[in-house]
């Protein structure tokens, strides 16, 4: 709540004179509504606290959804003054002269007049029910009211689990020994406890056993929940998310197990069905002798249904294993202060967690990321643990505790993630692109970007185990998470009426609805369009449920682009052909995800005129040709992924001077000329990029080698520098091979045939131009080169001092390493594919670069590119 209060405090207070030029007596209506949200958001705190309080929780609904409209009506009069200014230099402002003109002005102003007054007046009646209430003033939150993250961040990795040893040793002994043990060649096997006792943990830690992994032919983990859906699971097991018939499922899976010795985990099962259950099982059985199922569920039903082996009852820790987790994520490196009092108290606290894990860690983790001392700590256990004491469900109430002591901001975006299903696996860039186009993020006092402050949101969400599972990627960074479905439950518990999952087309969706997420295409009434609000729409396409009802949305694009509130949309892997130019209406649009449509060839000229657009995702879309010409400038990510057809860039690049993602830069190798300085400017940039064809370059070498236009990019962390040949495309090669030169002879007579091969005589030359201006900054973490056509590498190769990773492929005139390689001490991987030259000279133990390589933990040289070793396999 006090975010969306944030949110039109800021608009109002952003609003320049200018802004509302043609329209009359605004400025008083803003400042009077200004001074009446202030009010309210002073007693948010008070109101928050007290909602057991009926009629304070339905006053704040009433709030949150006039706040919701003025934010709307604000953001929309912002767009509309930005488009103002957008085109005032274009030939298209006559036309809006002509709309703005005086009886127009008049007609506009008195329409947004009415609309201003009517939220006014709400609100005023809002604000003088909360003295009614009798609600307080209470100082809201600082930004950030955590201690700064500690290394190795308060989650407990897998390796770490503590007090499961017995479990995880009876597990394998079923697992390794189940030829000797049962006559059917698929047993199964339930682990069951109540939510939090690391009953997925202990699956997963045997799942992961090297031992185990070695023993089965196949390996496979489906997450279940909820809905036992036999489809959605059988394309799981066999990693499949497209729309196929069952049948096809059934017969993929079976060629899958059959006779195979395998392992599945059906995590987090609730379902009760026998009848579900053995249709399931007659799937499974064709499996190898040996072949286990591990089953996790809170349900002893489920497990005696299922079940083969005796249940594996988990119980809580011991209060000695529960006191190491606890001190492992309260305390600095697990160090027990010298203390006696806290650790006193520690030890109560302690005590009241029933020895679940889950709500150690979490109690824990919240106890050591707010810094509190022994005060701090007596209040929890003389306060808040006797109101938990009170609770019927005690576990469940600890795990509240931590989201309760949560900031508004962080709850805020903790309660966005319940718009994603159980076991759902987060990216984390992603979910920050999300909260920064809702509007979630904060603005920072130290000039920090919205994605790094929601960096520090998620990292901080991370730090009171309220995500869990991480996975980190080559360069030590979060990658992804997951929730558990206990704090999903939680997430679920905690947000309004303004969210909403749907699963059917028939479910009603309320108009205080703003934020909804689906798993089916929905049918929207259209009698009833202009009640809805949504502010975000996301379509769970087949890869995250697996409908097979999930019908191609053309035939509802009239009601998606109805919904003029939206900010953001996600249309993901939902084989879309065509997207309508009407997509310009959604104006307030900051997120657009059109990735994994394969079919989709283009994007409608006017998607340039959504100037609030931050996020454009088009990854995956195979088809795609171009894109719009004037892209929008408000872009900070636009994602390019694995879209083969896509050629070239449009011009005015290089104006997107907030663009941090730019996954690939296309050169127009078709025309053989590019204009690579558009990445000049793009100094924002992070992440990765891929430059394309950077052949197209070569009549202008010089200007490149000059240029530098990468060398400012401090954020790059991957670097990919491709010119020609490119394995996947080979109808694009060139008629000449690289290492043409002194040694090659003439094989034509033909005069035109000399000079072409005269021409390629200098290529090398001109590519060492070109790779020389493309230095990176030094920061770069991995480094690709790829149909590069020198004979040398630039000295500034030794000077990238974080470089981790170094790929140099079908370089075929390279004639050796520069022996600035030697200084890169940070460098743990060299790979070298298809470079003739190279494959002698970096040879093992006696080749004549081997020395300047040799401290390299891995060094990998084949004539082979990875993509031809899978085609020979």
């Amino acid at each position: 709540m006090e975010a969306i209060a944030r949110i039109v405090l800021q608009n109002l207070s952003s609003f320049a004179q200018e802004e509302f030029g043609i329209i009359w007596n605004l400025k008083d209506d803003v400042q009077r509504m200004k001074s009446t949200v202030s009010a309210i958001k002073a007693v948010l705190q008070d109101a928050e606290a007290k909602t057991h309080n009926l009629q304070i929780s339905n006053w704040l609904e009433e709030l949150k959804d006039v706040l919701y409209d003025a934010d709307d009506f604000l953001d929309d009069l912002s767009t509309k003054a930005l488009e103002r200014k957008v085109m005032g230099g274009n030939s298209i402002w006559r036309k809006v002269q002509i709309f703005f003109s005086h009886s127009n002005q008049i007609a506009y102003a008195l329409k947004l007049g009415h609309e201003m007054k009517a939220i006014r007046k709400r609100l005023d009646d809002i604000a003088k029910n909360k003295i009614t209430l009798q609600l307080s003033d209470r100082p809201m939150e600082t930004p950030i009211a955590y201690r700064e993250q500690r290394q190795t961040y308060s989650f407990v990795s897998k390796d770490e689990i503590i007090g499961r040893e017995e479990e995880k040793k009876l597990l394998k002994s079923y697992l390794l020994e189940a030829n000797v043990r049962v006559t059917d060649n698929v047993s199964v096997v339930p682990i069951v406890g109540i939510g939090g006792l690391g009953k997925t943990a202990l699956a997963q830690l045997v799942y992961n056993d090297n031992a185990v992994q070695r023993y089965f032919e196949q390996t496979m983990w489906v997450c279940v929940s909820d809905e036992f859906d036999i489809r959605k699971i059988a394309q799981k097991m066999i990693g499949n998310d497209k729309n196929s018939e069952i049948e096809q499922v059934q017969q993929d899976l079976r060629n899958k197990i059959q006779e195979k010795k395998y392992l599945l985990v059906l995590d987090d099962v609730w379902n009760e069905d026998r009848e579900l259950w053995l249709k399931l099982k007659s799937l499974l059985m064709e499996g190898g002798k040996g072949s286990i199922i591990i089953v996790t569920t809170r349900s002893r039903t489920a497990a005696n249904i299922m079940g083969t082996h005796p249940p594996l009852f988990l119980k809580g820790l011991d209060l000695e294993r529960s006191w190491k987790l606890f001190s492992r994520v309260a305390f600095d490196g697990g160090k027990e202060p010298n203390d006696g009092e806290l650790l006193s108290i520690g030890r109560d606290i302690v005590k009241k967690c029933a020895g679940v894990p889950l709500a150690i860690r979490t109690i824990g983790s919240l106890l050591y990321s707010r810094n509190l001392g022994r005060s701090d700590w007596l209040y929890f256990r003389e306060v808040e643990f006797s109101k938990i004491d009170q609770q019927k469900d005690k576990i469940f109430a600890i795990l509240k505790l931590s989201y309760d002591h949560l900031p508004s901001f962080l709850k805020t975006c903790f309660a966005y993630c319940s718009l994603f299903p159980k076991g759902f696996q987060f990216d984390k860039k992603t979910l920050i692109q999300l909260w920064v186009a809702e509007g979630f993020i904060q603005p920072s006092n130290d000039n920090r970007c919205e994605e790094d402050v929601g960096h520090e949101y998620f990292m901080n969400l991370l730090s009171v185990s309220l995500f869990q599972d991480v996975t980190i990627d080559d360069y030590g960074d979060i990658r992804t998470c997951r929730m558990h479905d206990l704090i999903h439950d939680l997430a679920w518990l905690v947000v309004g009426k303004e969210y909403a999952i749907v699963e059917g087309k028939k479910e009603k969706i309320g108009n205080r609805t703003r934020y909804l997420s689906s798993h089916t295409s929905l049918h929207f009434a259209e009698t009833s369009l202009s009640s809805y609000k949504l502010r975000t729409y996301i379509m769970l396409g087949q890869q995250f449920c697996g409908s097979k009802n999930l019908d191609r949305l053309h035939f509802h694009f009239p009601f998606l682009l109805s919904l003029k509130c939206l900010r953001v949309l996600t249309l993901r892997g939902l084989d879309i052909v065509t997207i309508p130019n009407t997509i310009k209406e959604l104006k307030l649009l900051r997120y657009l995800d059109l990735s994994r449509n394969h079919f989709l060839v283009n994007l409608p000229p006017d998607v340039t005129s959504l100037h609030n657009l931050q996020t454009l995702k088009l990854s995956q879309c195979f088809k795609l040709e171009q894109l719009p010409s004037d892209i929008n400038k408000s872009l900070r990510h636009l994602e390019l992924n694995d879209c083969g057809e896509l050629t070239w860039m449009p011009s005015g690049l290089g104006q997107l001077t907030n663009l941090q993602t730019l996954t690939h830069f296309f050169l127009d190798h078709r025309s053989r000329s590019g204009d690579i300085s558009e990445l000049s400017g793009l100094n924002s940039l992070r992440g990765k990029l891929v430059i394309k064809w950077l052949d197209s370059l070569r009549e202008n070498a010089a200007v490149v080698e000059s240029a530098k236009v990468l060398l400012e990019k401090h954020h790059l962390q991957e670097l990919e520098l491709r010119w020609w040949h490119d394995e996947n495309e080979i109808g694009e090669l060139p008629l000449w091979p690289c290492e043409v030169g002194s040694e090659s002879k003439l094989l034509w007579e033909d005069p035109i045939a000399n000079r072409q091969l005269n021409e390629q005589d200098n290529r090398w030359l001109k590519d060492e131009k070109i790779l020389h201006g493309l230095q990176p900054h030094h920061s770069i973490k991995r480094l690709v080169i790829n149909g590069y056509c020198g004979k040398s590498l630039p000295d500034w190769i030794g000077n990238l001092s974080s470089l981790l990773s170094l790929e140099i492929s079908n370089c075929n005139g390279l004639k050796s390493l520069p022996e600035g390689i030697c200084n890169l001490v940070s460098l743990q991987r060299l790979c070298i594919y298809n470079c003739s030259l190279l494959e002698r000279r970096c040879a093992r133990t006696n080749g004549k670069d081997w020395p300047i390589i040799a401290h390299i933990r891995e060094v990998f040289v084949s004539p082979f590119t990875p993509s031809a070793l899978r085609y020979i396999n």
